[in-house]
C-alpha cells in the first residue's frame, strides 16, 4: 500500500493502493517541477508546505506515526553528505554499489543549495519490520563509500519518516540531474540479513525461564538488551559502521551525548583494532547531527 502526504505540517496521509505493486507505482511516478525553489530557504519551505511525501507499506492508521507503521515495502534512504562528489561521480559510485539490486535514484528537494543530496529507494522481496530496517541500513551502508554520510544507520528515530518523492528543483533543472532507474530482482530480504553481522548475537539455546521473559520484553528492552551485548564485543573490522549503528541504536534510546560518548570510548578501547579518538568522536558528531536534522525535519 502506498500512503501519500502533502507537506511535513501534516501527519494525515491518504492510502492508494496500486494496481500492481508498491515498486511499479513508485518507478511510474514523474518527476515534479519546481523551478522556483532555487535556494536552500525555498526548499525548506517547499518541503513543509508543498513537498509530496510517501510511505510504502502496511499501516494500522493513515496517520504518520511510528506505532501505526507495521511493515514497509521499500527502503529509502538519503545522501547528506558525498564528501565532494556531485551529483554524476554520486550516481555512478550508488549504480555500481547495487548493481545487483532494483533502485531507484533521484535528487531531493534540497539538492544543490545544500552540496549533493541524493534518495535512494530501494525495494525488497518482502516486507520488513524496524529491526529489520536497521539490519538492512547496516547492511547497505557498507556497500557504500565509507566517507558519505547517510541515513542508514541514523535514521532510527523515526521509524515512520517520511520520504519525498522525486522532485527537480531549479538546480536539478539547470544540471540535467534526472532521476535514475534500474531494472534487477527486488533486494533478498533473508539473504541481506544473513551478511549482516554488526551488531548480531549468536543464537543461544534458551532456558525456559529466559524464553519467557524474553517474549515478555518491549522492543526497545530487545535493542537496549542487542546494543549493551554488542558494546561488550566490539570488531576488529568494519568498525565505521559498528560504531554509526552503535550510536543510532542510542539516540534512538534518548541516551545522553556524554554518556554515549563514554559507552563507545569504553567499547573503542576494549578493541583489538581500536580507531584512533579524534575518528571515534568524528563518526559519533556525525550520526549525531544527522539524527537531529532528521528529527527537526520530520518531527
Amino acid at each position: 500500500m502506498i500512503y501519500l502526504g502533502k507537506g511535513l505540517r501534516h501527519s494525515q496521509l491518504k492510502p492508494i493502493k496500486p494496481v500492481s505493486s508498491d515498486w511499479s507505482w513508485l518507478v511510474k511516478q514523474k518527476a515534479i517541477k519546481a523551478a522556483d525553489v532555487d535556494s536552500s530557504r525555498e526548499a525548506d519551505q517547499y518541503k513543509h508546505n508543498q513537498g509530496q511525501f510517501v510511505i510504502a507499506g502496511t499501516m494500522t492508521k493513515a496517520i504518520r506515526q511510528n506505532t501505526n507503521l507495521v511493515s514497509r515495502s521499500i527502503l529509502f534512504f538519503d545522501l547528506d553528505n558525498t564528501n565532494g562528489d556531485d551529483y554524476p561521480t554520486a550516481v555512478v559510485k550508488i549504480q555500481t554499489a547495487f548493481k545487483i539490486m532494483a533502485y531507484l535514484i533521484y535528487p531531493t528537494i534540497s539538492n544543490g543549495y545544500k552540496g549533493t543530496r541524493l534518495r535512494v529507494a530501494i525495494p525488497t522481496d518482502q516486507p520488513f519490520n524496524s529491526t529489520q530496517r536497521a539490519q538492512l541500513g547496516t547492511y547497505l551502508a557498507g556497500l557504500l563509500p565509507t566517507d558519505w554520510q547517510t541515513d542508514l544507520t541514523s535514521y532510527r528515530s523515526n521509524w515512520s519518516q517520511l520520504a519525498g518523492l522525486p522532485i527537480l528543483n531549479a538546480y536539478s533543472l539547470a544540471h540535467d540531474e534526472q532521476p535514475i532507474s534500474h531494472t534487477a530482482p527486488f533486494l533478498n530480504l533473508h539473504r541481506a540479513l544473513s551478511q549482516t553481522k554488526i551488531l548480531s548475537i549468536k543464537p543461544q539455546r534458551p532456558s525456559p525461564y529466559r524464553q519467557t521473559v524474553r517474549l515478555g520484553r518491549q522492543p526497545w528492552q530487545e535493542m537496549a538488551n542487542r546494543t549493551l551485548t554488542s558494546l561488550i564485543h566490539p570488531p576488529s573490522i568494519n568498525r565505521h559502521l559498528y560504531f554509526s549503528s552503535l550510536v543510532g541504536s542510542l539516540l534512538f534510546m534518548k541516551v545522553d551525548q556524554p554518556v554515549i560518548n563514554t559507552l563507545l570510548g569504553w567499547s573503542n578501547a576494549h578493541s583489538d583494532n581500536p580507531l584512533a579518538d579524534d575518528e571515534l568522536q568524528r563518526v559519533i558528531r556525525s550520526v549525531s547531527k544527522s539524527a537531529d536534522r532528521k528529527q527537526r525535519a520530520h518531527g
